[in-house]
């Protein structure tokens, strides 16, 4: 499979206002869900294999859905309380 993370202006921006730390940590959590996002990430609420979370560095959090059909992966939200 050949995953991709989607990445609108708004995630671009939302990214970029995160303190360093967690942008560095934000984007190795992205090359490696590329690889395969259901190894790195959990369920969020009921497990329809679509919408997962993962944690990235020590105090982050993405929430994201996962397409298999598309090979998709498009960021909901994300938040740093580090």
């Amino acid at each position: 499979m050949s995953w991709h993370i989607s990445r609108t202006p708004h995630t671009v921006d939302a990214i970029v206002g995160l303190p360093v730390e967690a942008q560095l940590a934000l984007l190795d959590l992205f090359e490696a869900l590329e690889v395969d996002p259901y190894a790195v990430s959990e369920p969020y609420g009921i497990d329809d294999k679509v919408t997962r979370e993962a944690p990235f560095g020590e105090y982050g959090m993405l929430i994201m859905l996962v397409n298999p059909l598309t090979e998709r992966i498009t960021p909901l939200s994300f938040t740093w309380v580090g």
